[in-house]
């Protein structure tokens, strides 16, 4: 992550990303309990212990798992690290009170976005903050163009759709990248 974020370049998405996501978890009421799924090294635990009494951490990989572990047993917060699958979470229906996933629908086909954003919509009692690569009819030109094979684009009316039919509503959305590109983070209220 250091490394990542090291350039100016680097520094600028960083900085782009944490205020996107600061603005949306500071909607949140304080107090309340998040799913992280993928929580990865667990990078945004200092954001979400804004608003959060409790994380439960959960990633598919081991490496990450391990990692966010030790991470956790150093974060003065309650953070359960656990394995879980975001198409199924090894949660039951409203166990916490919001989901958050951050960088990663953009790897995922439509119909997977969606079974993501039901399976993380079936866990949460009050709503989810996820990122979504959102583009207009014109950025999709521009991204059409660019021949990038493992990003997936959705247009803000089928995250609508998508969301209503998770039981969700969007919020708000922030850009949360360069002025060029093209992912947003939602924040989702249950309907």
């Amino acid at each position: 992550e250091r490394e990542r974020f090291s350039s100016l370049l680097g520094r600028y998405r960083y900085r782009r990303e944490h205020n996107a996501v600061i603005d949306l978890i500071d909607r949140v009421p304080s107090g309340v309990t998040f799913a992280d799924c993928p929580c990865g090294i667990g990078r945004w635990w200092p954001v979400l212990a804004r608003r959060a009494s409790k994380i439960v951490a959960m990633d598919i990989s081991a490496g990450m798992l391990q990692y966010a572990g030790e991470q956790a047993a150093e974060f003065d917060l309650d953070v359960e690290v656990r394995e879980g699958d975001a198409e199924s979470l090894p949660l039951e229906d409203g166990s916490v009170d919001y989901t958050f996933s951050f960088a990663l629908t953009k790897h995922l086909p439509l119909p997977v976005q969606f079974r993501v954003l039901s399976e993380f919509s079936r866990v949460a009692r009050q709503g989810v903050i996820s990122t979504f690569s959102v583009m207009s009819h014109m950025t999709y030109e521009i991204w059409r163009h660019r021949n990038i094979f493992e990003s997936f684009t959705i247009l803000p009316e089928q995250l609508e759709w998508m969301a209503a039919d998770a039981g969700l509503r969007i919020e708000k959305m922030n850009k949360c990248t360069t002025p060029i590109g093209v992912e947003r983070v939602v924040l989702f209220k249950k309907l």
